[in-house]
């Protein structure tokens, strides 16, 4: 409580001399994706990231340059990093520097709503306003599209972009309804062992294509090896941040103790899918893949590489649309 006190103490001084937010274009509210509100005196000019999802968004509309601070985990990200060319480190994505973000200038800051700053308690009392969007489930992606399009004032680009997501789930979604056979799934995320739950992003995809998720617990949680070959599942994906050795990746996960006796590896359905498209704006790439994955057999009329190629012209962006998933699909 002492530490606390003096951040606090430190942060009322550093205010003293810095503003917090253009108040120029009117009144906000941002609706986050856990329904909380966040009030805003204006739009957005000086962005800090914890969230790079949110980010995405940023860069499709146009406004990349208004970011100011990154998470140390975009800084690290190659892909992510070059998007922000006007912003600089400013701590943990789940514990900013405080008083690094107030000696920026920061107007805002934004963070996932189901993992909020460790210091988010300091964070609040410097009068910073933070908008908490996740941009990682299909659930609330819609409207995290359009409230992040109206922090930089782009509403009407913002739900051209949601728009083309919603259309290519949706396609998804009703080809998933004809389906006879939900094949059971793991998925696992880029750490290893971590399955991913019914209430997290590639939870919620796999439920939209027509698949069942053998972990049915919520969130991110590690399982053993043991108890993934007990459940057998038919398909496994595993998320990955680089294709730059997918078949050293993929048979690490075939090769597993026990692992031989799984339907999926016996019958050749283990995946690696790039993690860049699991989640953010661009996640109707996965969910197409992720169905194809699921229903081999069941013609989409659309493919992942498709899908990317369209979004790429329809936004003016040049994301790679060469391996998407390993084995190609």
């Amino acid at each position: 409580m002492k530490k606390l006190f003096f951040v606090l103490i430190a942060i009322t001084l550093i205010l003293a001399s810095a503003g917090c937010i253009s108040t120029d274009s009117g009144s906000l509210s941002i609706t986050n994706s856990d329904g909380t509100v966040t009030e805003l005196l204006g739009k957005a000019d000086r962005i800090a990231l914890l969230n790079s999802n949110a980010g995405e968004i940023i860069y499709l509309l146009g406004d990349a340059d208004k970011v100011v601070g990154i998470s140390q985990s975009i800084a690290n990200n190659a892909e992510q990093v070059k998007l922000y060319p006007n912003a600089e480190v400013i701590g943990a994505w789940n514990e900013p520097d405080v008083e690094y973000l107030i000696s920026k200038d920061v107007d805002l800051v934004i963070g996932y709503a189901t993992s909020k700053p460790k210091n988010a308690e300091v964070l609040a009392a410097t009068g910073i306003p933070v908008v908490y969007v996740d941009c990682t489930k299909p659930e609330t992606m819609v409207s995290d599209i359009i409230e992040v399009g109206k922090i930089v004032g782009k509403e009407e680009l913002a739900e051209e972009i949601a728009e083309y997501y919603s259309s290519v789930m949706q396609k998804v979604e009703d080809a998933a309804k004809t389906v006879e056979v939900k094949p059971t799934v793991y998925a696992e995320s880029y750490s290893a062992w971590y399955g991913q739950g019914t209430d997290t992003g590639m939870g919620q995809m796999i439920s939209i294509t027509g698949g069942e998720n053998i972990m049915t617990d919520s969130g991110s949680k590690k399982l053993s090896d043991e108890w993934v070959v007990t459940q057998s599942p038919k398909v496994i994906i595993k998320l990955v941040n680089t294709m730059d050795s997918p078949e050293d990746a993929l048979n690490e996960v075939k090769n597993r103790s026990g692992f031989d006796r799984i339907s999926a590896v016996e019958e050749g359905k283990v995946w690696l899918i790039r993690n860049d498209l699991t989640y953010g704006p661009r996640a109707c790439v996965a969910a197409v893949a992720v169905f194809t994955m699921e229903h081999p057999d069941v013609s989409l009329g659309l493919t992942a590489e498709g899908v990317l190629s369209e979004f790429n012209e329809r936004f003016g962006t040049d994301f790679e649309t060469d391996n998407i998933t390993y084995p190609a699909l």
